[in-house]
């Protein structure tokens, strides 16, 4: 087994420059995971021994499957990090800096609506040139309605898109064209400052050729076969729960590619994951938070985006729900401290604020630049009793008693001992009665919180780009993604002055108002900023990690 080592990823490094993903919440046991993904019913290890010596291979194991490889229909961190591996980025994000790819330059006009790329030579995996209109056309086939992409939201940037996303336009009316086949100029609908951060990581953006989509219809992706590389690596087999990827020899920087295959093992139970890596099964390993005390080399981590809070559904039919005082009461009841010592082993970081500090201010770091009142980590039972009795009077409530509130969780044992922990704490702070509802993982994100079939519950986010408003707009009224179904006029409109306000210490000045609101108004109960443990061999070099978009990186990966 070859030796190992911690590694740390410093946060100031990690915010060198704003990035983007696509991602979203989830956790495991309780580590970070991905929405709309179905936990494999097997964890029977399926890494294999690099099949003869000095084959360079790197292994390593994720807990669910991808949602879709089809690059305009990723939906999760995860797929994120395999996709940005196979398709080719117009810029890449890599230790936090921007990098041409695809792309070997670029200019922005002064206005900061029209981005005019100019494309390198590269091809795909069967030999023919990646042009210009294959980004055109990922990004129309990314908002038209008959792709169905769960995260077409990400392209609303581009002009037309949301316009072609509810059918009132045809996706050839997108701001995206190709004059030539390398050159790719998209028009956007505001200037936005992390854009050439959101092409760096989210893998929507990537190019798709449209005679394999037409091909394969619905299958298009299903398996290696189905689709066509046009990034570093292609990949051979996704059977038996292994995606296997091998170089792809015709990508631009193939020079660079330093793995001979890379296998991604899809092992559902953590403590299958760590003995595989103790056997020298895995290369890298993300430590599972119940595991992090017994390795006594392992007292630092890098903190991987990823922010965790107790959804609660608005419009609910329980009606203390609606009240702004009920729910700052439960947020006030909560001791942040001791939940994330019962409930996570002290890994995490507790957090009574929405955005998550490391993310971009105006010069620095939004959380050194801006201090909203959030909610004391200690709470504060007073102040619950507090506002409890206020919305018992408001609400015609005689005693906490008659207050049942449910808990929704996921099945996972991580989840459950997490709304465990919470259950106990509202009951002896509050005295109203919490009852815990488990439902599978895949069925909380593809219909138990879309369709908001809930009353509170588990989940979080990790962000798409590192700016508060990929926290914030989270909860404006129309977002897809506006699980709580929180509905405020006020917050609406600053977060909608914030898309054309050019003027960077007002905008993020109107960001920090805007997540004041959520606060006073107890939208959603904050609970925890994950640090991510991981260990890593130390004969392994190129492999980089990121807070926003993903978390792993090994395209340019290889053995020192």
């Amino acid at each position: 087994m070859k030796a190992k080592k911690f590694l740390a990823l410093a946060l100031a490094a990690a915010l060198a420059l704003s990035v983007a993903g696509c991602s979203v919440p989830g956790q495991t046991t309780p580590a970070a995971s991905t929405p709309a993904a179905s936990t494999p019913a097997s964890s029977t290890p399926a890494a294999s021994t690099p099949a003869a010596s000095g084959e360079k291979v790197f292994r390593y194991a994720v807990s669910s499957e991808a949602t879709s490889l089809d690059q305009q229909k990723t939906n999760s961190v995860g797929d994120n990090e395999l996709v940005r591996s196979m398709q080719e980025l117009l810029v890449r994000v890599v230790d936090g800096q921007i990098e041409p790819a695809g792309a070997e330059s670029w200019e922005i006009s002064p206005d900061g609506l029209t981005y005019t790329f100019h494309l390198r030579e590269n091809k795909w995996s069967d030999g023919q040139p990646v042009v210009a209109g294959d980004y055109v056309y990922a990004l129309q086939r990314l908002m038209d309605p008959a792709t169905a992409s769960p995260y077409s939201f990400i392209g609303e940037y581009i002009v037309n898109a949301r316009e072609i996303e509810v059918g009132e336009k045809d996706p050839s009316e997108l701001g995206a064209t190709a004059p030539d086949d390398s050159t790719l100029v998209l028009q956007l609908v505001n200037p936005t400052a992390y854009f050439l951060s959101l092409l760096g990581s989210a893998s929507q953006f990537t190019p798709c050729r449209k005679d394999y989509v037409e091909q394969y219809g619905e299958t298009f992706a299903a398996d290696g076969e189905k689709n066509v590389y046009s990034g570093p690596y292609k990949l051979v087999s996704s059977a038996n729960q292994v995606y296997i990827f091998e170089p792809n020899e015709y990508f631009w920087n193939a020079e660079k590619v330093g793995f001979d295959r890379v296998e991604v093992n899809v092992i559902a139970d953590s403590n299958t994951q760590v003995a595989m890596y103790n056997n020298g099964e895995l290369d890298y390993l993300n430590v599972p938070t119940e595991q992090v005390p017994a390795y006594d080399d392992v007292d630092e981590a890098y903190m991987n985006g990823s922010e965790d809070w107790v959804y609660i559904n608005a419009k609910s039919d329980n009606k203390v729900l609606g009240n702004s005082n009920f729910r700052l009461a439960l947020n006030y009841a909560l001791n942040r401290v001791t939940y994330n010592q019962l409930a996570n082993n002290n890994v995490y970081e507790p957090w009574g604020n929405e955005v998550m500090p490391m993310v971009s201010g105006v010069k620095g770091f939004y959380g050194d630049e801006y201090t909203p009142n959030g909610y004391p980590l200690e709470g504060d039972a007073a102040k619950a009793q507090e506002y409890l009795q206020a919305a018992m009077s408001e609400l015609g409530i005689a005693s906490p008693s008659d207050i049942t509130i449910q808990f929704t969780t996921s099945d996972n044992a991580g989840w459950k001992k997490i709304a465990e922990v919470i259950q106990e704490q509202w009951q002896t702070t509050l005295g109203i009665k919490v009852e815990i509802r488990q439902v599978t993982y895949s069925e909380i994100y593809s219909n138990v919180y879309p369709t908001h079939d809930f009353e509170v519950g588990y989940g979080g986010w990790s962000p798409d780009y590192p700016d508060p408003y990929t926290y914030l707009e989270l909860f404006i009224s129309d977002n897809v993604y506006n699980y709580s179904n929180y509905a405020n006029a006020e917050f609406d409109e600053l977060m909608k002055s914030t898309r054309t306000e050019t003027d960077a210490q007002k905008r993020m000045d109107t960001l920090a108002k805007a997540e004041q609101i959520l606060l006073d108004d107890g939208a959603v109960v904050p609970l925890q900023l994950r640090n991510q443990h991981y260990l890593l061999d130390d004969d392994i070099g190129g492999v980089n990690f990121y807070f926003s978009g993903f978390n792993i990186d090994w395209a340019y990966g290889y053995y020192k």
